[in-house]
C-alpha cells in the first residue's frame, strides 16, 4: 500500500481561525492549479481522498458524476479543484470522503479563544500574534507565488509542523471556572486526525496507491499515524512538486 499525502491551504473557507484571501478562478490560477494536477497525476494514484465528510459520500458520488459529464462546475476549494481533478485525469470511478466533524457546536475554536481573551489574556494575544504572523506569511505567498511553489514549500516537514506548537498552546487555555476548554477542543481534533487516519486505512487494499488531499493543519498527524502503522509505503509529495 502506497500513500502520498498532500496539505493544502483552503482555496475558499469561512470557517477557520486564520484565512487567506485566493482567488482560483482567475485564468492565471486555473492555469496552476492544471500544473499541479499534471504533478499529483504523475504519482499514477489508483484512489483519491479528501477533506469532505464521510457520511455526505453519495452527494460527492452524485457531484463527481455531474463533473465528469460537464453538468457541474466545480467549487473554489482544493477538493474539488485538486481532488475531483486529479480523479478525472486517472479516469477514476470515485473521490473518497474520509473526514470526520465532531467538534461539539457547544465548543468551538471560537469559543475557546474567548475564554482565552477573557481569562487568560496574556497566552491569547501571544496565540494571535503568533497565528497572525504565520498567516500574514501566507497570505505573502499566495499574493506572489504559483500555487506549485506555495504546495512545495506547506509540504516541508518543518512546514506541516510548524503549526503545531498553536494546538499544543491551546491546551493550557482554562476558562474563568478553570475548566480546560483548550485541551477538550484539541482532544477533539486529535480524535478527529485519528478517525481520518481510521477512515483512509480500512479503505486501503494491499496493491493500492492513494493520493490524499486534506488541510495542511491535519497532515502531520496523518503521516505520523500511517508511518506508526508500519503497514504503508509513505511518498513524499516533494518527489512529484
Amino acid at each position: 500500500m502506497t500513500v502520498m499525502v498532500l496539505g493544502s491551504y483552503h482555496f475558499y473557507t469561512n470557517q477557520n481561525l486564520f484565512r487567506v484571501h485566493e482567488d482560483v478562478a482567475t485564468a492565471d490560477r486555473q492555469r496552476d492549479v492544471a500544473e499541479v494536477v499534471d504533478c499529483l497525476a504523475a504519482y499514477q494514484p489508483t484512489h483519491v481522498a479528501v477533506e469532505l465528510v464521510v457520511s455526505d459520500q453519495e452527494v460527492v458520488d452524485a457531484q463527481y458524476r455531474q463533473f465528469l459529464d460537464g453538468r457541474w462546475d466545480l467549487p473554489p476549494n482544493e477538493r474539488y479543484q485538486l481532488g475531483f481533478r486529479v480523479a478525472q485525469a486517472m479516469k477514476l470511478p470515485r473521490v473518497h470522503a474520509i473526514d470526520f466533524k465532531n467538534e461539539s457546536d457547544s465548543l468551538t475554536i471560537g469559543d475557546v479563544m474567548e475564554c482565552a481573551k477573557t481569562a487568560m489574556p496574556g497566552l491569547y494575544r501571544s496565540m494571535m500574534e503568533a497565528g497572525e504572523q504565520r498567516n500574514q506569511g501566507m497570505q505573502h505567498r499566495v499574493s506572489h507565488q504559483s500555487i506549485r511553489e506555495i504546495l512545495r514549500w506547506m509540504n516541508q516537514p518543518e512546514e506541516l509542523t510548524g503549526v503545531l506548537p498553536f494546538y499544543l498552546a491551546m491546551t493550557q487555555i482554562r476558562d474563568a471556572n478553570g475548566r480546560r476548554v483548550g485541551l477538550e477542543w484539541v482532544a477533539t481534533w486529535q480524535a478527529r486526525n485519528l478517525t481520518i487516519y481510521a477512515n483512509l486505512r480500512e479503505r486501503m487494499q494491499p496493491d493500492d496507491r492513494w493520493l490524499v488531499i486534506y488541510g495542511a493543519d491535519h497532515v502531520a498527524p496523518l503521516i505520523q499515524f500511517l508511518e506508526d502503522s508500519r503497514e504503508v509505503d509513505l511518498v513524499p509529495v516533494s518527489d512529484f512538486l
